[in-house]
Order: C-alpha cells, then sequence, then structure tokens
C-alpha cells in the first residue's frame, strides 16, 4: 500500500469559563508550528472554529508528508517551544490524535 500522509488533528476541549485567543494562536502560536515542523515534512495547517454543539472549540488539522515526518518532528526541540505557548493562548490543554492516511478522495 502506497503511503497518502499523514494527519494530526488538534481539539481545544469546550467547557464552562474556558478560554481560547484565536488572534495569538493564528498570529503566534501557528507561526511556531510552521517554523519548526515544515522542516519535518509538515505540508500544510487548517484551523476551524467548531459549533456550539460540539464538545471542542477549536480544531487544528496538520497535514504531513509521512508517519515517520510526524514523528519526527514530534522529536524536534523547537516542540517543547510550541507546546510550552499553549498556555498563552489556550486556558484547556489540547486533546491530539494523529495517523496515517490509508485513503484520499
Amino acid at each position: 500500500m502506497s503511503s497518502h500522509g499523514a494527519t494530526a488533528t488538534v481539539l481545544y476541549p469546550r467547557k464552562d469559563g474556558a478560554t481560547f485567543n484565536m488572534d495569538y494562536y493564528l498570529s503566534t502560536h501557528m507561526e511556531l508550528v510552521s517554523k519548526y515542523w515544515k522542516q519535518h515534512g509538515l505540508k500544510s495547517w487548517s484551523v476551524t472554529q467548531l459549533g456550539p454543539d460540539s464538545p471542542y472549540s477549536v480544531q487544528a488539522n496538520l497535514e504531513w508528508e509521512s508517519t515517520d515526518s510526524l514523528q519526527n518532528a514530534m522529536k524536534d526541540e523547537g516542540t517543547k517551544e510550541i507546546m510550552e505557548d499553549v498556555p498563552k493562548f489556550s486556558s484547556e490543554s489540547p486533546v491530539l490524535i494523529a495517523g496515517g492516511v490509508v485513503a484520499r478522495g
């Protein structure tokens, strides 16, 4: 089976009293993501503001060249800076789900 890349989805929980600074997230945090992870095979990212009935408020999708590129990015020294940046825009810790893409349409 040929590789179709990998996807990582980051979900920020919706909770009473939770805060999320979208301006900071887009202008600063996602710039850090690009700075450190593009060299490892991050192809693109998108951010979605989820509806009020969702258990999550914000979803980020990151598209990778391969599962290896995703794993290598997680080992990059810059990943520590990315993770330490989270409390600057979100009161909630994100949920990360990731895996290899088996098909695309």
